[in-house]
C-alpha cells in the first residue's frame, strides 16, 4: 500500500514495519495506531543508541529511561523532543487501555512522520528520497478489523520479544565495534569521519524541520498546559474536565449568566478542587485573575465548595487559595489531586502555629523559642475584616551562631507544623552529605514517629513526612523521579523546605529547586545577619538586613552557650609578597631554575605570587615554620605534652597531603597515619574519619583533620581548640562557619570542673584584616559552572568583535558568526522538558528557534538577560573533560586579551603566567607521542612553544589550538599536573596575638595587699565557682547546715576572717544570700522557671524578648524588684511597662515567678 513512510523501507524495515501499521489503523482504531507508534518510535531509539557514536546506551534501558538521557536530549529542538514525549505517553495510554481517540492517533502519526523524516535525514547513508509535508490521502479510510484488547496485549508481547532480541543484536555488532576500533586505526578513522558526517545531517535536519514543520501558537499553549497538568496526574480525557459550563455568571460579563470554564479539576466526590483559566501566550498571565475569582464563584454557587484558582498563558502560572492567602503566586506547575485534597482539609482543620506549644526538650533556650515564635508570627497572620487565621508570609529566615542549635530550633519548628496540620511533608535540604546525615540523625532522634528517608541513600518514599536531600541530588530527582507517568515530587509534594546554611551562592546555583517548590521556605544560617547578602534577603522575600529572628555569636558568648576564641596574626614573608628569583641565594635560584623553569635560564624578573602558594609550589621551608609554631603555642590536651584537637583548613588536595607529610616527618614518634589525617570529598570513607575526629564518648584518632571545604561546616566537634587558616577565605559566611567549628562548649575537656573556655585559631592569611575591611566579604562566583563561565567568555568575545574597529576584518567578522551561530544553536537545543528550563522557558523561546538574527545586534540588557538568565541552563558536550573547559576559558581570556592589547612585547609581558599555563600543558601532551592521535597532533601541539606563535596578530592561531588541542587534553595524566615542592628560606612576620591573650601562658593576676575581707571573698568565690555547693546553690536546691559549713571551711581561712567580714557588710550577713547576690541565679534555673509559662501563654517573640531582658536580671543581681519591670528598659518595650506587654492574668503569674526567684537570693 501507499504509505508516507516509504522512505524508510530500505535501510530501517523494522521501524517501517511498525510506522506504516501505525499509519493503517489511524481512522479504524486509534488504541492499535498509538500502539504502533510507541512501537516505532522504541525500535528508531534503540536503533540510535547502537549505531550512534554520541549516544551510550544507559544502564537502565526502557523507553523512557533512554529518552530522558541528556546525551539523547541534546539531538533534538525542544519542539521536536515534546513531540517523542507525546508519541510515547498517548502510546502507554492505549497500552494501558486509557481513552484515547482518532484525535490522539492524528496528532501522533503526524509527529512520528516527521520525526521519520528527521530520522532518515540524520542517518542516512547516501541519498534518500523524503517527501515534503506529510500526506493525509495517504491514510486509508479502511483497514482490516479492529484489533481486541488481548491481541493488541500479545502484538506488545510479541514486539518486546522481538526488541529483546533486537537489542541483543545491536549490542554484539556495537561490541564487535569497538574491538575494531581499539585494534584497527583505519576502522576507527571511518568511525570519526562517519560521525562527522552524522552530526552535520542532524543538524541540517534540524534546520529543515524548524522550517518545513507546521506548529502553531495555539497549540504550543494548550500543549504545556496539558502536559503541565498531565505530569501532576490529571487526566484530561475525563469527562467536564474541559470547557466546562458553568451558571451564575454575573450578567456584566455574559447576559445569559454562563460561562464554560476552560479546566476544572474534580475531586473524587465530584465536586471542584481547582479552576485553570488559560490565556493566550502573547497576553499576561495575570490577565486571567478575574475571570478565574468568578468562575470559582460560580463553581461554589453549584456544589457548595471554593476551588483553588489557576490562571496560565502557558509560560506563566499563577496559583491563589483565595481561603487562607489574600495574594495569587507565581507557580511553576499544578498539584496533584491529593494535594488539592490535603490543601481542602487544612481549610477546616489548620490550626494558628503561633499559639502551639513548643516542645522545650527539643528547644528550650529561650532564644530558641523565641525564634520558632517569630517564625510563626511571620508565617501566620489575622485577617482584619473577619478575625480568621490566614497566611501572609512564606519565606523566613533564621540566623543563629554556629552551635547555638540551628537544627533543633528547625526540628521543634517541624513538629508544630505537622501537628497543626500546615505541613503535611517537610524536605531538609544542605549542601553536603555529612550534613544531611547529621540532619536526619537528629530529626529521628527528636521526632522517631514520623518516618523518614534520606533520599541520598534510599528510594523516594511516599509514606515519608520528612526528606533528606542534598541540592544536587533534589536537582537530580525532580527531573528523573517519576511515578508511572508522573512526577514523584509534584511542585506541592512538600508543605516547608528548610535550607540550611542557606546564602546566595546556594540560591544561585540550585535556584530552580527554590523556583519550582510552591512551599514554606525556612532559612537557617550562621552568617552576621549585618554581613548577609541583599540577594539572600530577597530570596526569602525579606527586607536587606531583616532576619525573621536572629541570635549571634557576641550573644551566645556573652551567656555563656559558645566559648569565645583568640586569633593570632602569623603572616610569612613568601604568604604576603610571593617568590621573587631576585631575593633568593644562588643555590635556591639554582632550583628555581631546574624545579620551575624545567632547566631554562631566569631572566631574572620571575615572580611567583602569593595566590600560586600551595597551589602548584609547595614550600618546605614555610610548611615546617608554621607548623611548628601551632605544634609550640597551641592549646594542649590535659597532660600539657601533646596538641589538642586541630582543624587545618587547607587550600587544595595537594596542599592537605603535603602538609600531611610535613607533620609526619617533623615527629615520627607520635604523628603517624591514624594521628594526622586527610578529610576531603575525594578521601576514600572520609566521613568514617570525621566522626571519629568529632567522638565525644571516646578519645579516638585522628587528633589533628586536614580538610579541604570538606569539615567547614556542620560538623559537631566540641573538643576541637584549635582552627588553622591556612588558606585566605573570602567568603564572610564561610568564614564565620569555619570559626563555629571551635565554638561549641566542652565541659571536663581539661579534667573534671575544668571546661573549654576559649579556642585558638591561627591565620596564616591575615583573613582577620580582610573582613575588617570588607565587612561582608566577597562571594565567589561557585555557582557557575565552567561551562556557563565560557559561554559568557564566548559572548562577550562575539560582542568585543561587533565594535567599530573589527568590522572591516573579514576573518573576525567571519569567527563572529561562527560564535554566534553556536551560541544561539545551544540555547535552541536547550531541552524543554527539563524543569529548570521550563521556569525560563520564555526567555529561551525569545532568543532560542527561529531567533537567529536577534544575537547579531543584541543591546547591553540582553547580554546580561542571557549572563543571568541563560548561561547556566547550558550543559557540557558529553565526554566532555574540566580540563578541555579550562583550555577554553584560558583561550577565550586570552584572546579578549590579545584583541585588547595589540602590542605584542606588551601582551606577553603582562600576560606571561596565562601563557605559561598554556604552555605547560602542550609540554605534557608532547610527552603522549605513543597514542596515534596526539602523534598525528603533533606540530599543533607544539606551535605555542615558539615565541613567535604569541607575536602572531589577531586570534585566528589562538582559536586553532583550542578546538584542535582541548579533546587531547584527557590523554594527560592526572599526576602529571603541575605540582612543584621547593625548600627556599621564608621567614615568619610579626605575630600578632589578637584579645589579649599570651600564647602559651595564662593571664596571670595580682592580689591586692588593700582589698576589703567581702572583695576578696568575692574572688575566693569566683574561683570556687564550679565547687558543687556553690552551683547548688546558684540553682535554687536546698543547701542543709552540714554542705553550708563544708563551703564555709573552704572560703574562711586566715586570710578571710569570718568575724572581720561580718564587721564590714553588718550582723545580717547571709553566705547564701552573698552568693546569689554576686553571681546571681543560674541561667539553668531561671530558664525552667519561666518555660512553662512561655508554653502556657503562647507568648509572642516580643513578650519572650521580655523575659529574657527579666532573666537577664536575675542570672546578674539574683533579685529583681517587681517595680522596675515598670521603669527602663522595660518601659522599652511599652510606656506602661509589663502592664503594656502581658494581660492581667500573664502579669500576676509574671509576679510570682519574681517573687519566687527573689526568694532564692
Amino acid at each position: 500500500m501507499n504509505t508516507n513512510f516509504h522512505f524508510l523501507k530500505n535501510e530501517w524495515p523494522t521501524f517501517f514495519d511498525r510506522a506504516s501499521r501505525a499509519e493503517g489503523f489511524v481512522r479504524t482504531d486509534p488504541r492499535a495506531s498509538l500502539s504502533y507508534a510507541r512501537m516505532a518510535l522504541e525500535v528508531a531509539v534503540n536503533w540510535m543508541y547502537r549505531n550512534d557514536e554520541e549516544l551510550e546506551m544507559p544502564y537502565d534501558d526502557n523507553l523512557s529511561a533512554l529518552m530522558v538521557n541528556r546525551d539523547f536530549k541534546d539531538q533534538f529542538n525542544y519542539k521536536m523532543l515534546n513531540e517523542l514525549h507525546l508519541i510515547r505517553k498517548t502510546g502507554n495510554l492505549a497500552i494501558h487501555n486509557k481513552a484515547v481517540s482518532d484525535v490522539d492517533s492524528c496528532t501522533i502519526i503526524e509527529n512520528l512522520y516527521y520525526f521519520g523524516k528527521w530520522f532518515a535525514k540524520s542517518y542516512r547513508k547516501g541519498e534518500i528520497d523524503v517527501p515534503g509535508p506529510f500526506d493525509w490521502d495517504l491514510i486509508p479510510e479502511r483497514n482490516t478489523a479492529s484489533i481486541t484488547k488481548r491481541q493488541l496485549e500479545a502484538l506488545q508481547k510479541e514486539m518486546e520479544e522481538k526488541l529483546a532480541r533486537f537489542q541483543e543484536q545491536q549490542k554484539k555488532q556495537q561490541e564487535e565495534r569497538e574491538e575494531l576500533l581499539a585494534k584497527n586505526e583505519l576502522y576507527r578513522r571511518q568511525i570519526e569521519e562517519r560521525t562527522k558526517i552524522t552530526e552535520a545531517q542532524k543538524a541540517e535536519a534540524n534546520q529543515e524541520d524548524d522550517l518545513q514543520h507546521p506548529r502553531n501558537e495555539a497549540e504550543t499553549r494548550k500543549y504545556f498546559i496539558d502536559v503541565s497538568l498531565r505530569e501532576a496526574g490529571w487526566d484530561l480525557s475525563g469527562a467536564n474536565v474541559k470547557e466546562f459550563p458553568v451558571k451564575f455568571m454575573p450578567s456584566s460579563t455574559n447576559k445569559s449568566t454562563t460561562g464554560n470554564v476552560d479546566y476544572v479539576l474534580w475531586d473524587d466526590d465530584g465536586k471542584p478542587l481547582a479552576v485553570v483559566e488559560a490565556k493566550s501566550t502573547m497576553e499576561n498571565a495575570s490577565k486571567g485573575e478575574n475571570q478565574a475569582q468568578l468562575y470559582a464563584e460560580a463553581l461554589e454557587k453549584m456544589f457548595g465548595k471554593r476551588p483553588v484558582m489557576y490562571y496560565t498563558n502557558g509560560y506563566d502560572t499563577f496559583l491563589w487559595d483565595d481561603q487562607f492567602y489574600k495574594k495569587a503566586r507565581l507557580v511553576h506547575g499544578f498539584y496533584t489531586k491529593s494535594e488539592l485534597q490535603t490543601l481542602m482539609f487544612r481549610r477546616e482543620n489548620r490550626k494558628d502555629i503561633r499559639k502551639a506549644e513548643i516542645d522545650i526538650d527539643i528547644a528550650g533556650r529561650p532564644y530558641q523559642m523565641r525564634s520558632i515564635k517569630s517564625i510563626a508570627e511571620h508565617f501566620a497572620g489575622t485577617d482584619k475584616r473577619t478575625g480568621e487565621l490566614v497566611g501572609t508570609n512564606r519565606g523566613a529566615l533564621l540566623v543563629l551562631a554556629t552551635g547555638t542549635g540551628k537544627t533543633r530550633t528547625s526540628i521543634a519548628f517541624s513538629k508544630i507544623m505537622l501537628q497543626s496540620n500546615w505541613a503535611k511533608r517537610i524536605l531538609f535540604l544542605a549542601d553536603r552529605v555529612s550534613l544531611v546525615k547529621q540532619a536526619k540523625a537528629n530529626f529521628v532522634k527528636l521526632l522517631p514517629e514520623h518516618a523518614s528517608v534520606n533520599l541520598i541513600e534510599e528510594k523516594e518514599n511516599p509514606d515519608a513526612r520528612i526528606a533528606f536531600s542534598t541540592y544536587q541530588t533534589m536537582m537530580g530527582l525532580i527531573d528523573k523521579s517519576r511515578d508511572g507517568d508522573a512526577r514523584f515530587y509534584g511542585v506541592g509534594h512538600f508543605d516547608l523546605i528548610i535550607v540550611d546554611e542557606a546564602h546566595r551562592s546556594i540560591y544561585q546555583k540550585f535556584h530552580a529547586i527554590f523556583e519550582y517548590f510552591d512551599a514554606l521556605y525556612l532559612g537557617l544560617t550562621a552568617t552576621p545577619k549585618d554581613s548577609i547578602d541583599k540577594n539572600t534577603y530577597s530570596v526569602f522575600d525579606l527586607p536587606d538586613k531583616t532576619p525573621t529572628d536572629s541570635y549571634g555569636f557576641d550573644e551566645a558568648v556573652k551567656e555563656k552557650h559558645l566559648v569565645p576564641y583568640h586569633s593570632i596574626d602569623m603572616p610569612t614573608k613568601f604568604h604576603s609578597e610571593g617568590i621573587r628569583y631576585e631575593d633568593l641565594s644562588d643555590e635556591e635560584k639554582e632550583e628555581f631554575e631546574n624545579e620551575i623553569l624545567d632547566g631554562e635560564e631566569a631572566t631574572g624578573n620571575e615572580w611567583i605570587k602569593p595566590g600560586e602558594l600551595n597551589e602548584w609550589l609547595f614550600n618546605k621551608d614555610t610548611a615546617v615554620k608554621v607548623l611548628q609554631y601551632i605544634l609550640q603555642n597551641g592549646i594542649k590536651k590535659r597532660g600539657g605534652e601533646e596538641l589538642g584537637k586541630t582543624i587545618i583548613f587547607a587550600k587544595n588536595q595537594k596542599h592537605a597531603h603535603f602538609l600531611k607529610d610535613m607533620l609526619l616527618d617533623m615527629d615520627k614518634e607520635q604523628f603517624g597515619n591514624d594521628y594526622v589525617k586527610v578529610i576531603t570529598h575525594n578521601e576514600p570513607k572520609s566521613q568514617e574519619f570525621i566522626e571519629r575526629f568529632c567522638d565525644e564518648e571516646k578519645d579516638r584518632l585522628p587528633q589533628i583533620a586536614i580538610s579541604v571545604d570538606m569539615m567547614d561546616t556542620g560538623i559537631d566537634a566540641p573538643s576541637c581548640v584549635n582552627l588553622v587558616f591556612y588558606k585566605p577565605v573570602r567568603s564572610y559566611a564561610k568564614f564565620w562557619q569555619m570559626i563555629g567549628r571551635g565554638s561549641r562548649l566542652r565541659p571536663d575537656l581539661f579534667g573534671p570542673g575544668k571546661d573549654k573556655t576559649h579556642f585558638l585559631i591561627f591565620d596564616l592569611f591575615e583573613n582577620f584584616d580582610f573582613f575588617k575591611l570588607n565587612p561582608k566579604g566577597i562571594e565567589s562566583n561557585a555557582q557557575q559552572s565552567l561551562t556557563a563561565q565560557n559561554f559568557i567568555l564566548r559572548l562577550q568575545l562575539a560582542n568585543y568583535l561587533g565594535s567599530n574597529s573589527f568590522l572591516k576584518d573579514e576573518d573576525l567578522q567571519a569567527h563572529r558568526k561562527s560564535l554566534l551561530d553556536a551560541l544561539h544553536h545551544e540555547v535552541a537545543s536547550l531541552d524543554s522538558s527539563r524543569f529548570d528550563v521550563k521556569m525560563k522557558f520564555e526567555i529561551v523561546t525569545e532568543f532560542g528557534i527561529n531567533q537567529r538574527s536577534k544575537w547579531d545586534s543584541l543591546s547591553k540588557k540582553e547580554i546580561r538577560t542571557i549572563e543571568n538568565e541563560l548561561a547556566n541552563l547550558i550543559q557540557p558536550p558529553k565526554g566532555d573533560s574540566d580540563l578541555a573547559r579550562y583550555y577554553d576559558k584560558r583561550l577565550y581570556l586570552l584572546m579578549l586579551n590579545r584583541l585588547e592589547t595589540p602590542d605584542s612585547d606588551l601582551f606577553k609581558n603582562n600576560f606571561a603566567l596565562p601563557i605559561s599555563k598554556v604552555v605547560t600543558l602542550s609540554r605534557k601532551l608532547e610527552r603522549k607521542t605513543s597514542i596515534p592521535i596526539v602523534k598525528e597532533n603533533l606540530a599543533l601541539i607544539q606551535a605555542p612553544l615558539d615565541d613567535a606563535f604569541w607575536e602572531k596578530k589577531g586570534i585566528a592561531h589562538l582559536e586553532k589550538i583550542r578546538s584542535g588541542i582541548r579533546d587531547l587534553l584527557k590523554y594527560i595524566d592526572r599526576e602529571d599536573e603541575r605540582y612543584v615542592m621547593t625548600d627556599y628560606e621564608d621567614k615568619l612576620g610579626e605575630i600578632r596575638v589578637n584579645n589579649a591573650l599570651r600564647v602559651g601562658e595564662e593571664d596571670i593576676e595580682y592580689e591586692n595587699p588593700f582589698a576589703s575581707t567581702a572583695k576578696r571573698l568575692e574572688q575566693l568565690i569566683n574561683e570556687n565557682k564550679e565547687n558543687i555547693t556553690i552551683s547548688r546553690i546558684r540553682k535554687g536546691e536546698k543547701i542543709t547546715q552540714e554542705e553550708l559549713a563544708g563551703l564555709e571551711d573552704i572560703l574562711f581561712t586566715d586570710k578571710i576572717q569570718k568575724e572581720k567580714l561580718i564587721q564590714e557588710v553588718g550582723e545580717n550577713f547571709n553566705l547564701v544570700s552573698f552568693i546569689i547576690s554576686l553571681m546571681g541565679i543560674s541561667k539553668e534555673k531561671v530558664d525552667q522557671a519561666f518555660a512553662e509559662f512561655i508554653n502556657k501563654y503562647h507568648l509572642s517573640s516580643i513578650q519572650i524578648e521580655f523575659l529574657n531582658t527579666i532573666k537577664t536580671f536575675l542570672t546578674t543581681n539574683g533579685k529583681l524588684d517587681p517595680k522596675k519591670l515598670f521603669e527602663e528598659p522595660f518601659r522599652n518595650f511599652h510606656s506602661q511597662g509589663v502592664e503594656g506587654v502581658f494581660n492581667d492574668q500573664q502579669t500576676d503569674d509574671l509576679f510570682r515567678i519574681v517573687g519566687k526567684m527573689n526568694e532564692i537570693g
